[in-house]
């Protein structure tokens, strides 16, 4: 099973291009004691897992045109599950999906599963 390592480096949406950050600020509203996803606050501590998942695209022609040109890049989907619910954001970059599994290896306070691309944030294998 991999862990999300525990992380004291807090990552800073400043950080990302604007539209990346501003992406943060409205729909990943991070608090010391909670995060806000699209409304609906999770307290740190009930997150038990978090996915990163390439985003589907249609073969052909209109997922050639949405995957370079509306979009420019790959877009993922990550899920924070916490108890019997999950709060999922939809078609974000890599950029975005990164720093949202960082806050929660910097936030979380219990050992939180990871799924997902290697490299996002360090993980641990535990038994």
């Amino acid at each position: 099973m991999t862990i999300l390592k525990r992380s004291n480096l807090r990552p800073n949406p400043a950080d990302l291009p604007d539209n990346e950050a501003r992406l943060i600020y409205e729909r990943f509203d991070i608090a010391s004691n909670e995060v806000i996803v699209d409304g609906q606050p999770i307290r740190w501590e009930e997150i038990e897992e978090v996915e990163v998942a390439p985003a589907p695209r249609a073969a052909g022609p209109a997922g050639w045109l949405v995957r370079n040109l509306v979009h420019g890049d790959e877009r993922y989907h990550v899920g924070l599950y916490f108890g019997r619910s999950e709060a999922v954001l939809p078609n974000i970059s890599l950029n975005v999906a990164r720093f949202v599994v960082q806050a929660v290896a910097y936030y979380a306070p219990l050992p939180v599963r990871y799924r997902g691309p290697d490299g996002l944030s360090p993980t641990v294998e535990e038994p």
